[in-house]
């Protein structure tokens, strides 16, 4: 594994950890290998670093932008 990807997922892994604390960590890895690799059982084993950390940066992107959306209709 390449350290730099290792650090990012590490880094990666905390920024979902505050996200969704009511996860446990395995349920969050399996949760990001299945957005990555779609609903198969081989998701965990089978999904590369690479996806791993591109699925989980989408799903932070996307949670914070779902979350600018709400905060702007609760303004209006």
């Amino acid at each position: 594994m390449n350290e730099n990807i290792r650090t990012q997922i590490a880094a990666v892994l905390d920024e979902l950890r505050k996200l969704h604390p009511e996860w446990r960590l395995g349920q969050l890895v399996a949760n990001v290998a299945m957005w990555a690799k779609g609903p198969a059982d081989s998701a965990v084993w089978d999904v590369e670093d690479e996806e791993f950390l591109k699925a989980a940066r989408e799903h932070i992107a996307r949670t914070a932008a779902n979350r600018q959306i709400g905060a702007r209709r609760e303004t209006v």
